[in-house]
């Protein structure tokens, strides 16, 4: 089927869109924006629009996310510590990683049918409900998934001795078909001779094993049949216990077992042509079929579910020794004769076939959001299994293997939860990946302080400083609008923005100015080597400390920091005054604080700065006299220590 004929319409009514034509515009992550548009060039006719006035509307287009619902949200997580355990393999792991990469295979195959039986445990009873088809649809995406994923395990993860794959197909039909062999315990289950007349579906589950390769279960069945004593019944048990079973362990080469094989296949087709089993006809289709006859095959297909389980019967009673490059020829027979066109069908088609580029073309069409494709390529990437060609015949592999991971880590991106899980796929995508992880951080929405800290812990780790300056800067203007300053400094020190430290070190000092109170002094006494962030900072920082040593009665110590602001220049002009007036009361103290030199400098400040109004009007004077009375005191003491 042509995948055109497979794609989603989207009916939009808007009039003014029919009537104008529409454009499309990306906002985030898989989300999009469209809106009427009429294409205008410099061509165009300048002049009123033809739609004025008209309601123009704005349509948000976003794909159903299915790994967003609760009960995949084990899937999603478990799978993502899987993939990063894959990502470590190849650095701590020396020569061949297969084995490893087949641990990390059934892991994941785990977690799938662990999500398939949760899945099929909470299905609701009823005959129609929206929860119901939603779980329904879940199962039948997940079902295919795993499915796929089990098959590709055993065809190019899983390193096959001899390319020998009959036995591992066996087990993958037995593990997604067991209805025949569940039935065959339910009937033996019964331990009753006869068991061909109490149970209609006896055959059924006869020939369903068969169809397996289950031939204990088979001999176990006869044994129970109304003429299980019968010679025909015995020499067919006898006949399908001694089938020669190829086992790359059993010491014999392939060649040896083809003659042992054909050998025993002989035996049973003489007994057929003797009619030995004619006594019941059932039985008899039973031989031909275990003989390799195709038509009794074929005549037994409405005992399957899928053309696979087919294949594998025809592989065990025809070509027991098959090779999976060989596999491709049976398949195409098979799937060609069945009419195979469902999606599935085609997805494992194509597997026997070794075409890995139609088989991702293929899984990106079941709707699991690429959860499939990403991690499926991705483990058959490290395997050294993909291969891809573009039209020009250039190696393209790398960037398919990037496109799908870097997809499905955007996809998680736009959730509120799972956006730190889609950023660790993104990490791992080499060329694009850590500039789309840099755009999606920051159109994060922040929401709490806590989430707000792990963005900006993720853009760390990712060397994205300037992610975390813009975060930060955000969180601190939002900050100082709600007239939290302590908060604003503490984000505009980890955004290492002096710019911005300097900004709000003045809304500090601007708040002390206006109210004669500094804010959070628990925060400015504390800050360390933090208040070298910036000049103005640093006076904030140093103006702080001085106040704290003023309160504690350490008058000279306070002095001495109070003198060194004021020739330090990092003073802004607003603030002179401010501290012009801070050394009036010292230069009142009983004691001498200042020394002449001081004096000489508080001066020097006044006559520079000391030109703001509100000093002017009434403290100059008093500062002034202040100064001289103290630089009186300080030079006849400083005589006084000189003489002596």
């Amino acid at each position: 089927m042509d995948e055109v004929d497979t794609a989603q319409i989207i009916v939009i009514a808007d009039d003014v869109c029919r009537r104008a034509g529409i454009t499309i515009t990306w906002i985030n992550s898989n989300r999009f924006g469209i809106h009427a548009y009429k294409h205008v060039d410099r061509q165009s006719r300048d002049g009123p629009s033809q739609f004025a006035p008209c309601d123009d509307k704005v349509h948000f287009l976003r794909p159903e996310i299915i790994l967003f619902s609760p009960l995949l949200r084990k899937l999603v997580n478990e799978s993502n510590g899987i993939f990063l355990s894959v990502q470590k393999l190849k650095s701590s792991v020396t020569g061949d990683i297969r084995p490893e990469l087949l641990k990390h295979s059934k892991q994941y195959r785990s977690i799938l049918r662990a999500c398939v039986e949760n899945l099929q445990e909470i299905l609701p009873k009823e005959t129609f409900s929206e929860e119901k088809t939603m779980i329904e649809n879940f199962l039948t995406i997940f079902y295919q998934v795993e499915c796929v994923w089990h098959l590709t395990e055993i065809l190019y993860v899983d390193a096959i001795p001899g390319d020998v794959v009959l036995s591992q197909l066996l087990e993958w039909i037995s593990f997604h078909f067991p209805s025949r062999e569940l039935t065959a315990t339910k009937i033996l289950a019964q331990k009753s001779i006869g068991a061909d007349l109490e149970n209609s579906n006896y055959w059924e589950a006869v020939i369903g094993c068969a169809f397996h390769g289950k031939l204990n279960l088979v001999c176990r069945l006869l044994a129970l049949h109304s003429k299980a004593d019968h010679s025909a019944f015995v020499t067919a048990d006898n006949i399908i216990r001694t089938m020669p079973v190829y086992n790359v362990y059993g010491g014999y080469s392939v060649n040896e077992f083809i003659m042992r094989w054909k050998h025993w296949q002989m035996d049973l087709c003489s007994n057929l042509e003797a009619n030995y089993f004619v006594i019941d006809n059932n039985l008899e289709m039973l031989m031909k079929l275990i003989a390799g006859d195709e038509s009794i095959l074929w005549e037994y297909s409405m005992y399957t579910e899928a053309w696979y389980e087919l294949l594998a019967a025809k592989l065990l009673y025809s070509a027991p020794c098959c090779k999976q490059q060989e596999l491709s020829r049976y398949a195409n027979d098979v799937a060609e004769r069945s009419q195979a066109n469902k999606h599935l069908d085609r997805v494992i088609l194509a597997l026997m076939e070794n075409d890995l580029y139609q088989v991702i073309k293929e899984i990106q069409y079941i709707s699991d959001n690429g959860w499939f494709a990403a991690h499926l390529i991705d483990l058959l990437y490290k395997c050294g299994k993909l291969n891809i060609l573009n039209k020009e015949r250039t190696n393209v592999t790398a960037q398919l293997h990037e496109s799908l991971i870097l997809e499905y880590g955007t996809t998680l991106m736009s959730h509120r939860s799972l956006w730190q899980c889609g950023g660790s796929y993104l990490v791992h995508c080499s060329t694009q990946g850590l500039a789309r992880l840099e755009i999606l951080l920051q159109l994060l929405p922040t929401g709490t302080e806590a989430r707000i800290n792990k963005i900006i812990d993720v853009a760390q780790e990712n060397s994205m400083p300037h992610v975390v300056s813009s975060i930060c800067k955000i969180q601190g203007m939002k900050s100082i609008k709600q007239g939290r300053l302590g908060n604003a400094l503490t984000w505009a020190l980890r955004a290492h923005d002096s710019n911005f430290i300097t900004y709000i070190a003045d809304q500090f000092l601007k708040h002390y100015a206006e109210h004669g109170e500094l804010e959070c002094r628990d925060l400015l006494e504390n800050l360390g080597s933090c208040m070298l962030a910036s000049d103005r900072l640093t006076f904030l920082g140093k103006y702080c400390e001085f106040h704290k040593l003023y309160g504690m009665g350490e008058f000279r110590e306070a002095a001495n920091l109070l003198v060194s602001l004021l020739v330090s220049n990092l003073t802004p002009k607003y603030f002179w005054s401010i501290l012009l007036t801070d050394a009036i009361p010292l230069l009142e103290a009983e004691d001498v604080i200042f020394s002449s030199n001081d004096c000489y400098e508080l001066l020097r400040c006044a006559e520079a700065h000391g030109d703001d109004p509100k000093f002017q009007k009434d403290k100059v004077s008093i500062f002034r006299i202040g100064v001289a009375r103290n630089l009186a005191r300080a030079l006849s003491l400083e005589g006084c220590q000189a003489e002596q």
